[in-house]
């Protein structure tokens, strides 16, 4: 591969990789958008990876809101997960009951409380939760932004490379490139 192509492909993936961390934090849940960064990994080879991540120490729950969880999970056993009191049987877990008669929280044939708060909350010691969809009605937020980013890097990297083709002729013609 010639420097002036390899030059060019390089500063196109730093480009690529500003864009898919742009796209990303635009589809992701406001408080996983800080979580998001990319950057550009060179390999010996003159292949060059983009790497897209979100830190789990800023947004706990952004593989969730990337894959889903629980029953939504696209990635995984599909199965509800129990939640249950921190302090054991000497813990509880409350929740309001809405208006359709079923409590705050989202469950399948939920349990009927043990006992009731006076604010008209239920009381539980655990209860199966069936996770979260994924943000973006179950898409996630990098696989679609990886989606548009590949639509886009198709239209112009062609450009990119004639461009450094016909710079490497014009010099191997004794031409200055441009």
């Amino acid at each position: 591969m010639s420097k002036r192509l390899a030059e060019n492909l390089k500063r196109k993936a730093a480009a690529w990789a500003g864009q898919l961390t742009k796209l990303a934090k635009s589809l992701a849940p406001n408080h996983v958008e800080p979580a998001i960064s990319s950057h550009v990994e060179t390999k010996n080879d003159g292949t060059y990876i983009i790497r897209i991540t979100a830190n789990r120490n800023i947004a706990p729950d952004a593989r969730a809101q990337e894959f889903g969880s629980g029953l939504h999970a696209r990635r995984g056993v599909k199965k509800t997960y129990t939640i249950a009191s921190k302090r054991g049987v000497f813990g509880r877990l409350a929740f309001y009951e809405n208006a359709n008669g079923l409590w705050d929280y989202e469950m399948f044939d939920p349990p009927v409380p043990g006992e009731h708060l006076q604010d008209g909350r239920g009381i539980f010691y655990q209860v199966q939760h069936p996770g979260i969809k994924a943000a973006n009605g179950g898409k996630g937020y990098i696989a679609p932004a990886m989606v548009e980013l590949r639509k886009r890097a198709k239209a112009e990297l062609g450009k990119e490379i004639k461009d450094a083709i016909i710079g490497d002729l014009r010099e191997s013609f004794g031409k200055k490139a441009r």
